[in-house]
């Protein structure tokens, strides 16, 4: 398997970034508990090292290239 060389990756998350630069979870967090559940049932939450918040968007990055690049085969095929 061909990696990228990105460890970082940026996804679509319910997140507003405040003007006082504070993250706010626009689904009460329901979002955020079931990617982290989704991360731990896959035995990717160990490889993450790294997150931070944006505007409509999280940015994680992982240990390695090739977990990066491994998360986003595995979330790109939990949506079909």
């Amino acid at each position: 398997m061909a990696t990228s060389g990105r460890k970082t990756i940026k996804i679509d998350a319910p997140i507003m970034i405040t003007s006082d630069k504070i993250a706010v979870w626009m689904d009460d967090g329901n979002w955020a508990r079931n990617f982290f559940d989704w991360l731990g049932k896959n035995k990717l939450n160990n490889k993450l090292s790294g997150l931070q918040h944006m505007q409509n968007k999280i940015k994680l990055t992982f240990v390695t290239a090739k977990d990066c690049t491994i998360f986003g085969l595995k979330y790109a095929g939990r949506k079909k």
